[in-house]
């Protein structure tokens, strides 16, 4: 994972940060990557990050055998983020 906090100083820069490291993500680094955003202490601009890469891949993962794994990995990751584990249960 690239330096999260010390190439992005503010939020906009930060959520442009993780939006395209989200998109780039491999699949092993997924889930220390969503992780470290997590614990952002930014919750406006953390969720909306999060979300889109939760939409994203959900779509692309909808008839994929692993999509359940996947989403429960995810679940664990946010379970204590209620929208976001809302968002993902949609």
């Amino acid at each position: 994972m690239n330096d999260l906090n010390g190439s992005a100083q503010d939020e906009h820069r930060r959520f442009a940060h993780y939006r395209h490291e989200l998109a780039v993500v491999r699949v092993e680094d997924e889930a220390d990557l969503v992780t470290g955003i997590r614990h952002d202490p930014d919750k406006a601009m953390v969720q909306p990050a999060i979300i889109r890469h939760l939409d994203r891949l959900a779509v692309l993962l909808l008839t994929d055998a692993g999509c359940t794994a996947w989403a429960r990995a995810m679940a664990e990751i946010i379970a204590e983020r209620e929208f976001l584990a809302r968002r993902l249960r949609e």
